[in-house]
């Protein structure tokens, strides 16, 4: 059985215990997944989201793209071809990287493809594309290229206006873009992956370089370095929506989500559950966080205050053989996509974010009201 052009698979539901009324835009019984959560994959208005739904139950079937309503309706066939997308921010194309490396533009109504550029044309041995990245608020795409092996890195990026291409300078590995300055998120002491024999005569591939991962941000051109991070201060981290600030949940022993800016002192906006993936609204006012050991929902975080609430509880199995929530959020922090497994089979689903809820958080709001006089 195929998915029709139109159609419909939503399952509404109220998490029984914050309220927050949760729409499943997905319920075929093959997996389907979100975009990456660290760029918004639901539009502006609120009414769309892109994801991915896979094609078929085999192990290696493709997965294609999808749009859909917010509240589940319309589930619309994009591609029928794989490969990375991003939304662009006035969520009228998505922008696909195809598995043959083409650069392609789809119209998120039509499903009408556009090639761009044949990246292949810009990716020289021994490196690969590693990162796919909008630039200047959306107007440019970034390509990170890699390589594990010499432990480096350059990027060239594509003016979605022009068509130009242009390449950066020296060895760069590009993670991110700012987008209002216009610097990259750079990584430093970036792995060197080498062949180790084991005692047993196994080998296993260890990074070699002894010292720490860490991050900073430059100029296009490699210059005006500005240190940010060590990596290993995040078990994942982002940029702050449009800022030129880092958000990231912290490794153990520390239970929070630190924000980080250059030239300032790291400090942690929220502190009690262990936060485990977070994501930021392009207006960067608010975080969602999955949370872990033990699982205690989604975390609703408002970056003025630091307050915090529970918005919902996804239910997801967690494990790596499983699913893990890895929640996204909207550009103004309305609407929040994750996924879960509690049907057996990976779906995906909307938490939809009152005016009231939201209001409550920035009052400093608890989740059990009788902790107050606690």
């Amino acid at each position: 059985m195929l998915r029709t052009p139109h159609h419909s698979e939503r399952i509404q539901m109220t998490d029984p215990a914050t309220g927050i009324r949760v729409t499943q835009i997905t319920s075929y019984p093959t997996p389907s997944r979100a975009l990456f959560y660290a760029w918004p994959s639901i539009t502006p208005d609120n009414q769309r989201v892109v994801i991915y739904c896979q094609r078929s139950g085999r192990r290696t079937a493709p997965y294609d793209i999808f749009r859909c309503d917010t509240d589940g309706l319309e589930l619309f066939q994009l591609t029928d071809w794989p490969g990375i997308a991003l939304l662009s921010i006035d969520g009228k194309t998505v922008y696909v990287l195809s598995g043959e490396q083409i650069l392609h533009a789809v119209d998120i109504e039509t499903g009408k493809s556009e090639p761009l550029i044949d990246v292949n044309e810009h990716v020289k041995p021994p490196y690969s594309v590693s990162t796919f990245e909008f630039a200047d608020m959306g107007r440019e795409v970034l390509f990170g290229l890699r390589n594990s092996t010499v432990g480096g890195g350059t990027y060239f990026r594509v003016n979605l206006e022009t068509g130009h291409t242009s390449h950066g300078e020296g060895d760069v590995v590009m993670i991110g873009c700012f987008q209002q300055s216009g610097r990259i998120e750079i990584l430093k002491n970036y792995q060197r992956v080498e062949p180790i024999a084991q005692a047993d005569g196994t080998r296993v591939f260890k990074n070699v370089r002894p010292e720490p991962m860490t991050i900073w941000s430059a100029n296009r051109d490699g210059s005006d370095e500005r240190f940010l991070a060590r990596m290993d201060m995040f078990g994942h981290h982002t940029i702050l929506g449009k800022t030129d600030k880092l958000q990231g949940t912290g490794q153990p022993p520390h239970r929070c989500i630190w924000i980080v800016e250059s030239g300032k002192e790291p400090y942690k906006l929220a502190e009690g559950p262990y936060f485990w993936h977070s994501a930021a609204s392009f207006d960067g006012e608010w975080i969602v966080a999955d949370t872990s050991w033990p699982d205690e929902g989604l975390k609703l975080v408002h970056v003025p205050t630091g307050h915090w609430r529970t918005l919902c509880h996804p239910r997801a199995e967690q494990d790596h053989a499983g699913v893990h929530p890895h929640p996204g959020i909207s550009q103004d922090g309305r609407k929040v996509i994750f996924a879960s497994d509690r049907t057996g089979v990976p779906q995906l689903y909307i938490a939809h974010v009152t005016e009231e809820f939201r209001e409550s958080i920035i009052a400093g709001e608890l989740d059990r009201p009788r902790d107050k006089w606690m």
